[in-house]
């Protein structure tokens, strides 16, 4: 598996997450705007109202998958380790993990690789094992087959 592409589909889901939630958080102020123009009384402080508390969602969410940018944007390309580390690349018995950011599981080469933060619990546990090393999380036998 190669870090530097995996890496890149990682950045480029992340971006379209975020130009989806950008798009959203526009079409949302521009309903507001027009929303303001056209009516009056409770039924339109309702809706307005509504709108705020969705934008004001929107805006987390898309601060959170800024932030999740930034660490995707630190991760090594090239570094090979022998141990579970952020940046790594884990390949159990069970799946492949990407150790980097939360996010849904990305195709790499016709293979999922699931898309995860080292606090993850499971990646808790597979933290600085080596080739070789089993652990066991809710009853499942994990087994670390390659680090890359």
């Amino acid at each position: 598996m190669d870090r530097k592409e995996l890496k890149q589909l990682v950045l480029d889901t992340l971006n379209n997450q975020i130009e989806n939630l950008q798009n959203q958080i526009s079409s949302l102020s521009e309903d507001a705007q027009n929303d303001a123009k056209s009516s009056a009384g409770d039924k339109h402080e309702t809706s307005l109202a509504m709108m705020h508390l969705e934008q004001e969602k929107l805006n987390a969410k898309l601060t959170e998958f800024l932030d999740m940018q930034q660490v995707a944007l630190k991760l090594s390309e090239s570094k090979t380790v022998e141990k579970v580390v952020l940046g790594s690349i884990v390949k159990t018995s069970k799946a492949i993990f990407y150790v980097s950011v939360p996010i849904q599981p990305v195709n790499y080469k016709n293979t999922q690789v699931f898309c995860v933060s080292v606090y993850a619990p499971l990646i808790q546990s597979l933290l600085n094992k080596e080739v070789g090393a089993e652990v066991t999380f809710n009853n499942i036998s994990h087994k670390i087959v390659e680090i890359y």
